[in-house]
């Protein structure tokens, strides 16, 4: 039985300030995430304009703990915790579960590329029963035009039937309208799937969509 999906409406991927010593300038993120908050704005921390990639671990498990401890909801919190490493995927992510995260945005391992739909089944299948917790909601993260990588609808289906409590979405940043649609008539009960574009977002709720995670709701989410 799958479990109901919480996250719905618009999140920032939340952008990471730093300072001129290159260090992450947590006090300013942290009143960046109380403002988005207040405008009901969610908190996809680590996301691509997050430079996720250019943090360490230990920076963002000092990110992830700081903006807990300051009393920010992780409820309303989606962290990327998708790596090249899968160890390092798993770790991240079992992390932010134990926090009680309300979901991780999952990128697929991206180096290599022209990986086959088994090679990613066994990525992701390996990071949930490695964390092995029912609190654990993925939602998969489509981004092509980064990743180079592809989420096929079959590979989507694959991994929702044999882990329905975990699979709990997908981010689709493929700015291709007609590959978000698919995703949203996949027969998955409590599918949730966001629009990686503001554009988008009235379509993907009227086709029953679960909302939108994008750049500009860092300076503009209440609209």
């Amino acid at each position: 039985m799958t479990t109901p999906n919480t996250m719905r409406g618009v999140l920032a991927p939340v952008v990471t300030p730093f300072k001129s010593d290159l260090s992450v300038d947590k006090d300013r993120l942290i009143a960046h995430c109380k403002w988005l908050l207040s405008q009901d704005c969610g908190l996809a921390i680590f996301g691509i304009n997050s430079e996720a990639t250019s943090l360490t671990m230990d920076e963002r498990f000092e990110i992830i703990d700081t903006l807990v401890e300051v009393g920010l909801d992780p409820a309303r919190m989606m962290p990327g915790t998708g790596c090249c490493s899968l160890f390092e995927s798993i770790a991240l992510t079992k992390h932010a579960v134990d926090l009680g995260c309300g979901g991780v945005l999952m990128l697929p391992p991206f180096y290599y590329k022209g990986v086959s739909d088994q090679g990613l089944f066994d990525f992701y299948a390996q990071v949930i029963e490695s964390v092995a917790d029912d609190k654990l909601n993925i939602y998969l993260y489509h981004i092509p035009p980064i990743s180079h990588i592809s989420i096929s609808l079959g590979l989507v289906e694959k991994l929702a039937a044999k882990y329905p409590i975990n699979i709990a979405g997908i981010k689709d940043s493929s700015g291709d309208w007609n590959q978000t649609q698919a995703f949203n008539d996949l027969a998955i009960e409590n599918f949730a799937v966001f629009c990686g574009s503001e554009s988008f977002l009235l379509q993907n709720m009227r086709t029953g969509g679960a909302g939108c995670i994008s750049a500009t709701a860092n300076v503009n989410p209440s609209a």
